[in-house]
């Protein structure tokens, strides 16, 4: 409790002496506008002046500039989480007997973009990000001297608009080319990740259809994330213990498809329909040897449709969200040098309603909803059944503590908000996870395995303390996420969360009689314009 408290100063004295700089900061370029206009009415002259200056720029319609900062604090319990728990063929029965203590660590965020409105068929934007992480390493906790850190582009793309001027079949027609970030529906298959500190982001390509209430994408994108960011701003995928970069961090992957949205109007207004179709290919050319078997090539296709409504006519404050995926595919993995070939037959789907009370004080707001996504019986053999998320961020839909992946589960959700200010949101959300496969992996949120082979049999029993044969529990556990949310002021807002997951009966089973939980709290806050 000592070091959370202090950890909890350090970082609120840091924010403090960051803001009051800030606020110095802007008195300077106050006192300095003078000066600066002086400056930039002499260049202008000179630029005026025949061979006056090598710098030429065409006029743009406008331009468009944006800061983002964000810091966030995180203080959390590590029994499932450490080196050597649940984590296929290195877990072992007993192995998290003793408690680990708690990880916190700071993260930061940054990000500069500018948009330029170039022309009426051109527009082009570019977004700088910074990513830190400070109080925290890869492998063990040190104190806050080590920085994690990397600065790119996030972003970066050009679009050309009203195409129509060079054929009338591509009228409402519009081209996107370069990097950026993208989300559709509620991000359950195609999202940004915009929780960890690094995020996600396309390389690719994609074309723009909307007329009216419909609007259409056709993408390809090309994927190779061996920094991913995290959920907790650091990480290396695949990442070894020696730092270097396993096979699983050298895949290739590919993405592309259709998603498509239209918007109901008349007696149906409200409500709208999503479908899509969704191709991912991975491959690699490396061998590996792990306990969960992983295939060296793969191509999955997705297809599906979200349906959603809110606001619907007669039905006050009713909303919901309906979205089934069904896969296909092929899978190859690679045994003594031969492609060994199965097909993918997976399923899933996540529905939900909930009701608020418009006319009732805070405006309360209560929902229920269910997660499933199918696992396989027969693991690793024959027909590949479990469902693979694709691309999404799975942070916001089945626990904000990642215990649990859209992949081989049953998630039933109890949901409540309130608004007691037009500022504040307070909100509760409580799930109740199972496996629907034991003899399949538990999968956490970003798809590894979990707790596979070494201490569940095939046939889905382990072997007690007392050495006998028992049949493994499908309870996973339970999670509450408490979650405040505050708007300070115009520009500013403040987050703040608990969560704590309780072990269930699958995880005692499997970590011999062991089962407790994990805490979580952080608090974030968020500059943006």
């Amino acid at each position: 409790m000592v070091k959370f408290r202090n950890n909890f100063i350090i970082f609120v004295s840091v924010f403090a002496i960051t803001a009051a700089c800030a606020l110095v900061g802007m008195q300077d370029v106050k006192a300095q506008e003078g000066s600066m206009s002086d400056l930039i009415k002499r260049i202008e002259a000179l630029e005026a002046k025949p061979g006056g200056s090598n710098v030429t720029a065409g006029k743009i319609r406008g331009l468009k500039i944006g800061l983002n900062l964000r810091h966030r604090y995180e203080n959390r319990s590590q029994d499932f989480s450490a080196a050597g728990r649940f984590n296929g063929a290195t877990a072992a029965r007993g192995a998290h007997a003793s408690r680990q203590p708690a990880k916190d660590f700071t993260i930061q965020r940054m990000r500069l973009s500018f948009d330029a409105d170039i022309n009426k068929n051109v527009m082009a934007r570019v977004m700088l990000q910074d990513a830190r992480t400070f109080g925290e390493t890869n492998n063990a906790d040190s104190n806050i001297t080590t920085n994690l850190q990397r600065t790119d582009i996030q972003e970066g793309y050009v679009q050309l608009r009203d195409l129509g001027d060079i054929t009338p079949l591509l009228t409402n027609v519009q081209l996107r080319i370069g990097r950026w970030q993208q989300g559709y529906g509620n991000e359950r298959q195609i999202g940004a990740l915009g929780w960890a500190n690094q995020s996600r982001s396309y390389d690719g390509a994609k074309v723009m259809y909307k007329k009216g209430n419909l609007w259409a994408d056709v993408f390809a994108w090309q994927i190779h994330e061996n920094v991913t960011g995290g959920v907790d701003g650091g990480g290396i995928l695949g990442a070894g213990s020696n730092g270097g970069t396993t096979a699983a961090g050298l895949k290739d992957t590919v993405l592309y498809g259709l998603y498509s949205q239209y918007k109901f109007g008349g007696a149906l207004e409200g409500n709208l329909i999503e479908p899509f179709f969704i191709a991912k290919a991975e491959s690699t050319d490396e061998d590996r040897t792990n306990a969960v078997t992983q295939p060296d090539k793969e191509q999955r296709y997705s297809f599906g449709f979200r349906a959603a409504g809110e606001n619907i006519n007669g039905l006050g404050g009713l909303d919901y969200t309906v979205e089934p995926v069904w896969q296909r595919g092929k899978t190859q993995t690679k045994s003594a040098g031969v492609f060994v070939s199965d097909t993918i037959n997976a399923f899933a789907i996540h529905a939900e309603t909930g009701y608020t009370f418009k006319s009732v004080p805070w405006t309360p707001r209560i929902g229920y909803a269910y997660s499933y996504a199918s696992g396989d019986d027969s693991f690793g053999s024959g027909s590949a059944k479990t469902f693979k998320q694709i691309s999404p961020t799975q942070h916001a839909h089945n626990g904000y503590m990642d215990v649990i992946g859209w992949q081989n589960m049953r998630d039933h959700q109890i949901h409540f908000s309130v608004k007691p200010t037009k500022k504040l949101v307070a909100d509760v959300k409580v799930h109740f996870f199972k496996l629907d496969e034991v003899n399949d992996a538990w999968w956490n949120v970003g798809g590894t395995g979990m707790n596979r082979a070494a201490t569940v049999g095939s046939n889905g029993t382990f072997t007690n303390a007392s050495g006998a044969t028992e049949r493994v529990d499908d309870e996973l556990g339970q999670e509450i996420d408490v979650t405040l949310k505050y708007k300070m002021f115009e520009n500013f807002g403040v987050v703040a969360g608990y969560s704590h997951f309780f072990a269930g009966d699958y995880i005692e089973d499997t970590g011999g009689g062991v089962d407790r939980g994990i805490d979580w709290f952080y608090l974030q806050t968020t500059v943006s314009f």
